[in-house]
């Protein structure tokens, strides 16, 4: 009779516990909006054929592996909220103001280490992906279009 009561002692210890466990969830960030960014110049990347985000902006960022000091001149690099970083996400780049040439907005993707972990440099004009949780920087440029393009970046889970 012991013996069954400690089994049933010690199993309702175990459900009990897993039950807890199942509780405690990741909770998921609310949606991000990033502040409003201007783009001084369009710069056709040549990713594709060299897998290297191939600007100033991008160049400076890979090289010292910290937010460039010339952020918004041919791209923009954004940190990912560290929220977002535990959690497969979405990302959007969103051009606002542009003119007659119009834009085309591409983002990147970079680790912790600043590598290029993947491009969505599709055709058109706002570019939309998926963020791998893990992912430290992201960053957006105008393939080409118009100077001077406002634009930001929403994340959400």
């Amino acid at each position: 009779m012991k013996k069954l009561l400690v089994f049933l002692l010690v199993l309702s210890l175990v459900g009990g516990a897993q039950s807890a466990l199942a509780g405690k969830r990741k909770k998921k960030p609310k949606p991000y909006k990033s502040e409003q960014v201007t783009l001084a110049v369009p710069h056709p990347v040549a990713f594709s054929n060299t897998g290297s985000v191939n600007s100033i902006t991008a160049k400076e960022f890979e090289n010292t592996c910290a937010l460039p000091s010339s952020n918004g001149l041919d791209a923009y690099v954004f940190e990912v909220p560290a929220a977002f970083k535990r959690f497969d996400a979405r990302v959007e780049a969103i051009g606002e103001g542009g003119g007659p040439l119009g834009y085309d907005l591409d983002i990147y993707l970079y680790d912790a280490s600043c590598q290029v972990t993947f491009p969505f440099n599709a055709a058109g004009t706002d570019e939309t992906g998926l963020l791998p949780k893990g992912t430290a920087f992201i960053l957006i440029h105008n393939y080409l279009g118009d100077p001077g393009l406002g634009a930001h970046i929403e994340i959400s889970v």
